[in-house]
């Protein structure tokens, strides 16, 4: 008995902790670091503005590789954080580097999103343009996980009226440990029949260059102001990235021209039914929507990443993102 309580112990001694590899934040605002206090959940009525209230405008998430996060207002949009080096960042510089941190190699905040869908965010379609999720009854942002492994964070409205529905809406994005893309999973609830299609893509950028598979792959490369058209004399915030959406076919139902983005429409598929016609459900009535979802991927490259493996030109990005369909996309 005595031999087996010994190994037991050295077993436990020599085992490493498992380190983290990804890590999320929820912060309210404040001038100073110790003022910004960590939150997981945050639930508003849908007309309540809370964008300027939290630091970084919503919930941050990163792996060693990405930084990304979803502002907490109307848009939902996806913003993102490159990296110079492989590493966790964000609980140091909260999105927004100091002059100092940039001398030391971290990285920085690298996309204008603007009114665009920046990089997979989801939006409404209407008369021919995306729209924003509003109105809504409430909207809430939540960290569900993070580490070792994978972060979890959660965007939910509830009362979306949208082409005279209402809907309950959940997105879901999971970023996995030496990642950078990130796996999006849309559920809706709360209606017999589906509205007009959502739509999803990445935005254009001027004089950049832009693939298309015209079907549910798509990806631009190019340069921006990253912190807008205010800071053009600022050379260090202008930045050069790669982003792709990349959308199962079995959701795709068009391809709409948009002056800023590159867009495809989507609608949520029924459940994917498996067996002999005994065991494959029937549905007597339409299917709920409870039971309707749409899972796609989005993903970016800054061309200040200077690891083995990193991307430098539209030509390295758009041969990866191909390989990345093949992969995860079918």
């Amino acid at each position: 008995m005595r031999k087996v309580v010994i190994a037991l112990l050295l077993t436990l001694a020599i085992t490493p902790a498992l380190q983290a590899q990804v890590y999320a934040e929820m912060l309210l605002a404040g001038k100073e670091r110790a003022e910004r206090k960590e939150i997981q959940s945050l639930t508003v009525p849908g007309h309540v503005d809370v964008y300027n209230q939290l630091h970084h405008h919503g919930p941050a998430f990163e792996s060693e590789l990405v930084g990304y996060r979803v502002y907490f207002d109307h848009r939902q949009t996806v913003d993102i954080y490159g990296k110079r080096h492989k590493g966790l960042e964000l609980n140091h510089t909260q999105f927004y580097p100091t002059d100092e941190d940039i001398r030391h190699g971290y990285g920085d905040d690298v996309l204008w999103a603007g009114t665009t869908v920046s990089v997979g965010s989801l939006r409404g379609f209407i008369d021919g343009m995306p729209t924003f999720i509003e109105p809504v009854e409430r909207r809430t942002e939540s960290i569900l996980d993070y580490g070792p492994d994978k972060a979890v964070v959660e965007v939910k409205v509830e009362g979306w009226q949208y082409q005279g529905k209402r809907i309950n809406m959940t997105q879901r994005f999971t970023l996995y440990a030496e990642h950078r893309d990130v796996r999006v999973d849309v559920t809706f609830e709360g209606l017999s029949e589906m509205p007009a299609p959502f739509c999803t893509g990445v935005l254009k950028f001027p004089g950049g260059m832009e693939f298309t598979d015209h079907n549910g792959l798509c990806a631009t490369w190019g340069s921006n102001w990253a912190y807008g058209p205010k800071d053009t004399l600022d050379a260090r915030k202008k930045a050069t990235v790669g982003v792709a959406v990349c959308i199962p076919p079995r959701y795709v139902v068009g391809e709409p021209d948009n002056k800023e983005n590159k867009l495809f429409l989507i609608k949520p598929a029924p459940p994917v039914t498996t067996g002999n016609s005994k065991t494959k459900k029937a549905y007597t009535a339409a299917p709920s929507l409870e039971e309707y979802s749409i899972t796609y991927y989005l993903a970016f490259c800054s061309a200040a990443e200077e690891w083995t493996g990193s991307f430098h030109s539209a030509d390295e990005w758009f041969t990866w993102v191909k390989e990345w369909k093949k992969e995860i996309c079918r």
